[in-house]
């Protein structure tokens, strides 16, 4: 509870990030499980070497994927 409300914690929206190299993270539903579910969503795909994280570490090799809803956008 904050200030007297309670909360909800949206479990399928807590990330999981192993620390391996390379390192992986995700975060909610697979792209197989939207396509499972019938869900529409846009699929969009960013080169590490686009991520000043990657470049800084000298590790640029990868790439991330973003889902997101097909309607609302939300990831």
């Amino acid at each position: 509870k904050l200030a007297g409300i309670p909360g909800k914690v949206h479990y399928e929206y807590i990330p999981g990030i192993v620390y391996t190299h390379p390192e992986i993270a995700t975060v909610g539903v697979t792209e197989d499980q939207a396509k499972a579910s019938g869900h529409e969503y846009k699929k969009g795909i960013c080169p590490f070497g686009a991520v000043a994280r990657a470049v800084t570490l000298g590790d640029a090799e990868g790439r991330v994927k973003i889902l997101a809803d097909a309607q609302t956008d939300r990831v």
